[in-house]
């Protein structure tokens, strides 16, 4: 699931197609926001729980750059390296690792920097622990993971239209902030070599193909829409293949093509 935004509405929806489909983890790719000051997100999480828990879903997360990732670090990290929220809702620590399916390892790492850090609130809106830091590289390692997911994408220089999107009439320091996170993805890649990256925080649709440096492989770059019905917000991943099946929130399957960067 790309980018929730603390919206519960489009989480239920999205919890019965995916629970129609027979899966059992969810995986949210960050800006989860349903933990946010101001907000009794106390009650939204007991509810967001409840849903999933009806369809006997594990929702699973990693921090985005609109999430209250202090909160979220006070909480303890638990069974199997996951930080548990809720009794079957738990985030992903940046350079937690596990195995999917029979034959392929899958790595996590949340964080990025925001594009409207100008307009937010330091301590209230904006956090610095957005950012992805060199300790959170050095947690991730260097030992392949055949997928890699995030918040961030490593989307390439020459994706124009994205970066047209997020710096219009940006600050020209805002802009080149935000492109560092983006950046600090891509050594990840880098580092891990993934057959397939996953991401949000874009807010559009993208499945690209991007050649990494001495590396023997192609990396899939897909990148999931923000909430809302008419985005392609959602995705199952075959952990025997690792093919994608797209799907808008109300089940009905979306375009195959590639979104170009």
């Amino acid at each position: 699931m790309g980018d929730l935004h603390g919206d519960l509405e489009h989480a239920a929806q999205a919890a019965r197609t995916f629970a129609d489909r027979g899966v059992s983890v969810v995986l949210q790719l960050g800006d989860w926001g349903v933990l946010w000051p101001g907000r009794n997100w106390q009650i939204d999480l007991n509810k967001l729980s409840r849903t999933f828990a009806r369809h006997q879903i594990t929702l699973l997360f990693v921090d985005g750059n609109h999430d209250w990732i202090p909160r979220l670090q006070g909480f303890p990290i638990g069974t199997h390296g996951i930080r548990w929220i809720n009794e079957n809702v738990g985030h992903l620590p940046r350079g937690y690792r596990t195995r999917i399916g029979d034959h392929f390892t899958l790595a996590a790492l949340g964080g990025a920097n925001s594009i409207d850090r100008d307009l937010r609130e330091p301590g209230t809106s904006w956090w610095i622990e957005e950012q992805i830091t060199e300790a959170d590289l050095i947690r991730l390692g260097y030992e392949p993971a055949d997928v890699l997911v995030g918040h961030e994408a490593p989307l390439p220089d020459e994706a124009g239209e994205v970066r047209r999107t997020y710096e219009s009439g940006v600050p020209q320091q805002e802009a080149a902030y935000a492109s560092v996170s983006r950046m600090m993805f891509r050594r990840a890649v880098l580092q891990t070599h993934p057959r397939l990256t996953l991401g949000g925080h874009y807010h559009r649709f993208v499945d690209t193909m991007i050649t990494v440096p001495g590396q023997s492989h192609q990396t899939r770059v897909v990148v999931l829409d923000s909430n809302g019905p008419h985005r392609v917000n959602l995705a199952i991943l075959n952990t025997a293949t690792l093919d994608l099946e797209f799907l808008y929130r109300n089940g009905m399957a979306a375009p195959t093509s590639e979104g170009k960067a």
